[in-house]
């Protein structure tokens, strides 16, 4: 830890890229309850990403935080006065953003797999695996 500590132009830029990423979500947040006919201001919009985003983390043993994104944007929305099925809309418009990036990616992994099965290997090539 000290020596990751120390490099403190990687660790800048490791928090750049995460003020970024919430940034992007803050705007995501805001752009789908525009659409969803709840429009809601720019803080009110960093308040739903900050506490979605400490939900999901809180909740890294269930794979995908399913079910807990979910109820906890339902939960969010009540105390913010967005209404449930606005606020299950919302987490379910940030599910098919992570779908849409995310499958093709598995798609691409299973590509290469078949690909590096079906290249026949040269005899010194399988010895090395072995």
């Amino acid at each position: 830890m000290a020596d990751l500590y120390r490099e403190n132009r990687a660790l800048l830029g490791a928090l750049a890229w995460h003020l970024a990423a919430w940034v992007v979500g803050t705007g995501e947040v805001w752009l789908a309850l525009r659409f969803l006919g709840h429009p809601v201001d720019l803080s009110t919009a960093l308040l739903v990403e900050s506490l979605g985003q400490a939900m999901r983390a809180a909740a890294f043993a269930i794979p995908g935080a399913l079910g807990v994104q979910e109820g906890g944007y339902v939960l969010l929305g009540q105390m913010l006065g967005i209404d449930p099925d606005t606020a299950l809309a919302l987490s379910l418009s940030k599910r098919v953003r992570e779908l849409s990036l995310g499958i093709p990616g598995l798609v691409a992994w299973q590509i290469e797999e078949a690909n590096a099965l079906l290249v026949p290997r040269s005899d010194e090539a399988r010895m090395e695996s072995l």
